[in-house]
């Protein structure tokens, strides 16, 4: 994993084993203690297999060489052993030993048995570097016993097991292997770059000193890689370079080279020995130092500290220091296990809950995000002082320093870090503990030896750090801060009175879990637990578009450019005009995507609390917009930025699924909810299908169709992979439902998806000469939309038609409203995108609930931090994590019909576990060059490119080059037809919007250019992916966006018969953080590898 990090470090590894000149730092204290307790981990795991009385093989690692040990542990293995320890194993450049292997009864060249590697490791959750080992030693069992391992072992270190499934890591593990073996043999030049790594690398005083000696450009602070790469590219390699620089950096933005270069002159003027120093910059309305309130008697300065090695993580100490009685004062909430890391934010709440009842205009001070990011999530984890946290965000109690620091002030320093700043407000630091890495050592050591003293060095390291914000605070006020400008506001007034009491929230809790008690009972913890998160789901689901509105408040025009939920950068073309009581104004602004259409209500940024305004009609091609502004008031500004609406009432929601949680207090629960709570296979009239819900071999729209008329008030999941006609298959099922005599509600997420289902409905109904009444509730804001032939559209719940239609479309919101049971079926489409709660408040409305959709693809649009289950999608929740609906719960489409084998191999092997494959038609399908060349598959372009991050010229070129070559190349439809490719025959995908408008402009209109969201449900012969983001260090957002398995196969498999990925190969290398990101990275590495010969579907 050290290569994986970063290449240099290897390449001064080598040079050290070889030359031995270097000088590497020791191991930190961090490491010295976790080398020991993995050992001591491993032993005692040792001992607890001796103690199950297993027959255990230790093989002696002292005074025998590697080889001595390898010949031993295939003796080892021979003999069959249940338990091997330290086997040792060596094939080619790869060597090493396992701490356990253990024997499994599945037939290998051994015998009728076979062994899996487990390794035992201190850490309480999987690490990649972890499984990267596991699967170089199961590869090097393999080629022992004759049989690859299906999964490979880690025993941790609070006594769970991880049981790795190594198809979802090996092609990442093997690109690795390859690639260091070629850095081994060909040794290229590297040199240092700033990493992740860099912090626990053994060279990090080298690279630091090569930085300082050579006065780089890697020491300017807040300078990205991406934007170093373009310096240098213009000729400036140095930070005095840069301060000196008078040229224009091509491809850089002005302001954010002229904030580099004011950064680049700070810090130079400083490394030439100069005093600490700073410089404003230029003030804007609800940036910097407009985020400062006015000081109060009052205020409170926040920090916590956490343990990652705690299982889960644990934030075992929030430390306030503030005035009690007039002295000032360290408060600690201490926590040392899970219990007590909920009672530790309950406690802490209730004490702000009542020290800002007396000192109401009083702020907490934090530096950076994390104090508040932490509070949401361990108040929704924990369900306590939910509403206490929220109201503290609507009065906008907290106050992040580090944002007044960022948007007011450029400092000389090499960082931006609380710690970098203290140089201006501050003596240095003293203490056994320095550092936060620092306290995670002592906080183990503690939980080790118990050492009360240990404790008291994390309270006075804690304490320093409150103290440190209190006089940066200060500092800030008195010294920088221009004294003519106003204060920051407070926030609104409470919507409900004053902040909760977090013991009457808690107590509610607690009324709550004894209603449910019954629940528990009867439905065992799992349900009952479920029903209790579900209750508040609607109100979790708020949180964050209320805490996204706050936090866009504080954030500048740049970084909302890239946000669809915003438009940022507005100016006004002229003055507001008045209209009636309001105002009216015209506004221009720059190229950018977003989601907001006329007839949302936005809110207005900047304003100390959110506004919001009508959206009356917007151009995006010619970019102007204008604005209703119904505040009181309130004028519209010169510039402002637009910013999420507040979220949408869904009390019908709530209201709804807390009558069916009452229902199953009440002993009488909905049998269908009943049914998918349990996750019970689907109950039919006929009787039970023991094979499976469908016959595989017969014809799957008649027999899906059968299951569904023959269901007994239960839920079945109808799974349909990318082109398998889940549409069809479904409009078949309902009109023969209404053809029985029965009434069928559709559901979904949007309208158009409940149109687009009622759509094929109507075609299947008059193509069977079934008549069939379909009306579909929708918004008044889409009231103007053309009705389908066939299909009325009325925006009334109460409409009459709705009543006497055969089939209703609508969304939960009119669904939520029915008591009784109006329709023997509820259809919902794209269930992998709709949430378990929705279906609940939903499902009284119907006998029978029918899932339809593909949780493989794109997932539900959630935006809570939810508790256990409470989150999930209800067809997610349905499938309990299976990538493949079990055949005794619900239909599997195998076939598609719009994929070529050689596309369809790829998605089936990497998303669907083999099952999928193509229809005869589609594997007709055929795209030929004029030579006569087949151009057909799914593959991976490799794109050579650096620094890149939301745009990328080298893949819209390669993109365009594509696009020139594949026009005219004959294209072969399932029928035989043949014509030419035209522009409209091409998809191009881009994850950002940045690289979509770049693209847009590069190829010609009929090229359809869009983020993979937009194209869902779409498909064209040829489907052209750019990733755009040269490697892990350019990405700019998480790796679960831009490697997202849903994602990618929803863009793959838009392709009929191509589909080329354009990718930089470094974006395959990226460096993962945990086994999730580890598991996204390996598809593209299995793309690369993919050759349709070798993964045919099976």
């Amino acid at each position: 994993m050290r290569f994986k990090g970063c290449a240099h470090a290897t390449a001064l590894d080598l040079r050290q084993l070889e030359l031995g000149d270097l000088e590497p730092d020791g191991d930190s204290a961090e490491a010295e203690l976790l080398q020991k307790q993995g050992d001591d981990h491993e032993l005692a795991f040792l001992a607890s297999l001796r103690e199950q009385g297993r027959s255990i093989i230790e093989i002696p690692k002292d005074g025998l060489s590697l080889e001595q040990s390898v010949a031993l542990t295939q003796q080892a293995l021979a003999q069959g052993a249940d338990v091997i320890f330290q086997g040792a194993f060596l094939g080619g450049a790869w060597g090493g030993y396992s701490d356990f292997l253990e024997r499994v009864e599945k037939p290998s060249a051994l015998g009728d048995y076979s062994y899996e590697v487990v390794d035992t490791k201190l850490k309480r959750s999987p690490d990649p570097k972890h499984v990267l080992q596991l699967a170089l030693y199961s590869d090097l069992l393999a080629d022992v016993q004759g049989l690859s391992p299906e999964q490979a072992h880690l025993q941790l270190g609070d006594g769970s097991r991880f049981s790795a499934p190594l198809a979802e890591f090996s092609a990442y593990a093997r690109l690795s292997r390859t690639k260091l073996e070629t850095f081994v043999a060909s040794r290229p030049a590297t040199r240092s770059e700033p990493v992740g790594a860099c912090n626990l690398c053994r060279w990090r005083t080298r690279c630091r000193t090569e930085w300082e000696e050579g006065d780089s450009l890697a020491l300017v602070a807040g300078a990205t890689r991406g934007q170093r790469v373009k310096i240098e590219e213009a000729g400036v390699r140095s930070m005095a370079a840069l301060a000196a620089f008078s040229g224009k950096v091509p491809n850089l933005a002005g302001p954010t080279q002229e904030k580099l270069q004011a950064q680049a002159r700070l810090q130079t003027a400083r490394r030439a020995g100069g005093e600490p120093s700073f410089l404003l910059k230029p003030y804007e309305a609800g940036r910097g130092f407009g985020l400062l309130p006015e000081p109060d008697e009052g205020d409170v300065f926040y920090d916590i500290e956490g343990d990652p090695y705690f299982p889960g993580g644990l934030e075992y100490l929030h430390g306030f220091w503030l005035k009690i009685g007039g002295q000032w004062t360290f408060k600690a909430f201490w926590a040392h296990d899970r219990d007590a890391e909920g009672k530790a934010v309950a406690d802490l709440l209730a004490f702000l809950v009542d020290h800002f009842a007396r000192h109401p205009k009083a702020h907490i001070y934090h530096y950076a995000h994390y104090e508040v990011a932490a509070l949401r999530r361990l108040t929704a984890q924990h369900r306590t002082g939910e509403a206490a946290m929220d109201q503290l965000q609507r009065e906008l109690r907290f106050v992040d320093l580090f944002r007044v620091v960022a948007g007011g002030l450029v400092a000389s320093e090499g960082g931006y870090s609380i710690k970098d700043l203290e140089v201006f407000y501050m003596d240095k630091r003293a203490g056994e503990v320095a550092t936060a890495g620092a306290s995670v050592v002592v906080y183990e050591q503690w939980r080790q030896q118990g050492d009360a003293a240990l404790l008291e060095q994390i309270r006075d390291y804690n304490e320093t750090d409150c103290r440190s914000t209190q006089l940066l605070r200060d500092w800030l006020v008195e010294k920088v801060r221009p004294k003519s400008m106003a204060w920051r506001q407070p926030g609104p007034a409470p919507e409900a009175g004053p902040l909760s009491n977090v013991a009457d929230e808690d107590a509610a809790l607690a009324e709550l879990r004894a209603r449910l008690e019954p629940v528990f009972q009867i439905y065992g913890g799992e349900v009952g637990q479920l029903l209790m998160d579900l209750s508040d789901f609607h109100a979790r689901e708020d949180k964050p578009t209320w805490w996204s509105i706050f936090d866009r408040l504080g954030r500048e025009s740049d970084d909302l450019v890239e946000d669809l939920e915003c438009i940022a950068g507005l100016e006004a073309t002229g003055p507001a005009v008045p209209d009636k009581r309001s105002f009216v104004r015209t506004y221009t602004f720059p190229e950018q995507e977003t989601k907001l259409r006329s007839g949302k209500r936005p809110c207005v940024k900047p304003a100390d609390a959110p506004i919001a305004v009508e959206l009356k009609d917007i151009d995006p091609v010619a970019r102007t917009l204008t604005l209703k502004s119904t505040a009181k008031n309130f004028l519209l500004p010169e510039r402002l930025d637009l910013i999420p609406p507040k979220p949408i009432s869904n009390g019908p929601l709530r209201d709804a699924l807390a009558a069916v949680r009452d229902e199953f207090i009440a002993g009488a629960p909905h049998p269908a909810i009943e049914q998918l709570l349990r996750r019970s296979p689907p109950r039919f009239s006929n009787g039970p299908r023991t094979q499976g819900v469908v016959d595989p071999q017969g014809a799957l729209p008649e027999e899906t169709s059968s299951a569904i008329a023959a269901m007994d008030r239960t839920v079945l999941a109808i799974q349909g992979p990318p082109g398998t006609g889940k549409t069809y298959v479904s409009a078949w099922a309902i009109v023969d439902l209404v053809r029985s005599g029965r009434r069928v509600a559709v559901s979904s997420n949007s309208h158009k998806a409940i149109a687009n289902l009622l759509e094929a409905v109507d075609a299947r109904a008059r193509a069977m000469g079934v008549r069939c009444n379909i009306v579909q509730k929708t918004s008044e804001d889409d009231g103007d939309e053309a009705e389908a032939s066939g299909i009325t559209r009325v925006n009334d719940n109460d409409a009459p038609e709705i009543a006497a239609a055969h089939v209703v479309g609508a969304t939960a919101w009119h669904f939520a409203r029915y008591g009784q049971a109006a329709f023997s079926h509820l259809f919902v489409d794209e269930a992998g995108q709709v949430s378990l709660a929705n279906l609940i408040a939903m499902s009284r409305s119907a006998q029978n609930l029918v899932l339809i959709g593909d949780p493989m693809q794109l997932a539900q649009p959630l935006q809570g931090l939810h508790p256990g289950q409470s989150g999930q999608s209800c067809l997610e929740y349905l499938m309990a994590g299976h990538r493949v609906v079990p055949a005794d719960r619900g239909v599997f489409i195998p076939v598609s019909r719009r994929m070529h084998p050689h596309v369809c191999g790829f998605i089936s092997k990497a998303v669907y576990e083999g099952r999928l494959r193509s229809d005869e038609g589609a594997a007709r399908q055929v795209l030929a060059n004029a030579a006569g060349k087949q151009l057909v598959g799914a593959r991976l372009s490799p794109i050579n490119h650096v620094g890149r991050s939301q745009v990328c010229p080298e893949e819209i070129g390669a993109i365009a080059a594509a696009v020139d070559e594949l026009l005219g190349a004959t294209f072969r439809d399932r029928d035989g037809d043949e014509r030419p490719i035209g522009h409209g025959d091409i998809l191009v995908v881009a994850p950002y919007n940045a690289q979509v408008n770049a693209l847009r402009a590069a190829l010609p209109p009929a090229v359809r250019v869009g983020t993979v969201d937009r194209f869902q449900g779409q498909e064209a012969p040829i489907c052209l992916i750019s990733m755009t983001t040269s490697s892990g260090d350019e990405l700019p957002r998480d790796i679960e966006f831009l490697f997202s398995l849903n994602r990618i196969n929803v863009a793959i498999s838009r392709a009929q018969v191509t589909a080329l990925m354009f990718a930089s190969p470094a974006l395959l290398e990226t460096p993962c953080r945990t086994i999730r990101e580890m598991s996204l990275v390996n598809t593209l590495c299995m793309l690369a590898e993919y050759r349709p010969e070798n993964m045919q579907p099976s």
